[in-house]
């Protein structure tokens, strides 16, 4: 396994894309990889949040906002993909480039009723439905969460992980601090399982296994139950 391709994509905004880009980019910095990061959105968020962790990564990080093929020959251990809110081309390429697609979705019927239409594009490019798991962002007790889980189970789309809503995280990214900061254990797991689920699929695909949908399903917990830091 040469690298870690990875693309953040839900033609919707809003959903939580740019945040879950730049904590994959920040864990596999924290964890001693080189990044390249790909910044597709035209807000460049993904760029400028990343900017603050240069002074951190200075050597591990590099930063472009184009996606080339060429890329897939970099020396970087990961390339973390930021795409924007829409299917244009930019994000058709991303999905054909990346190994593994990460779908943000809100309990929200926005953020869900698109997606048959990135699916579609994806098995276009030869991807399995497995590549593009869903990531719920938000999802609670609610009326509407159980409307959206429903919807999820009733269309069999593999889901990752469930990210809670953390004030902590968007305080942290848009401050230039590290993602995690001030952040216990047990707040971090989901985020660190995300990316570990991530490595051990791209792993996998690497090996010539086909039909990795048990990967998103697998619990894993590193038996942390820290306190407040």
């Amino acid at each position: 396994m040469s690298n870690i391709a990875v693309a953040v994509l839900n033609r919707k905004g809003g959903v939580g894309k740019t945040t879950i880009a730049v904590i994959l980019a920040e864990i596999a910095l924290v964890r001693h990889n080189r990044v390249l990061a790909i910044d597709l959105d035209p807000s460049r968020n993904f760029s400028d949040a990343l900017g603050f962790m240069k002074n951190y990564f200075r050597n591990s990080l590099r930063v472009k906002n184009t996606l080339e093929d060429s890329d897939a020959d970099s020396p970087e251990e990961w390339i973390v993909i930021d795409c924007p809110p829409n299917l244009d081309d930019d994000s058709k390429h991303a999905i054909d480039f990346a190994d593994i697609v990460v779908v943000p979705v809100r309990p929200d019927f926005f953020s869900l009723s698109n997606l048959g239409i990135m699916y579609a594009s994806a098995k276009k490019t030869g991807k399995e439905k497995s590549q593009l798991p869903l990531v719920k962002v938000g999802y609670d007790s609610s009326v509407m969460t159980k409307i959206a889980n429903q919807l999820i189970s009733e269309r069999d789309y593999p889901v990752a992980e469930e990210l809670p809503l953390h004030k902590h995280i968007p305080y942290n990214i848009t401050s230039g601090r590290v993602w995690s900061t001030g952040l216990i254990a047990r707040s971090r797991q989901p985020y660190e399982r995300l990316f570990e689920k991530i490595s051990t699929a791209v792993d996998r695909l690497s090996r010539g296994v086909t039909g990795i949908s048990e990967v998103w399903t697998e619990r894993k917990e590193d038996g942390s139950d820290d306190e407040d830091i």
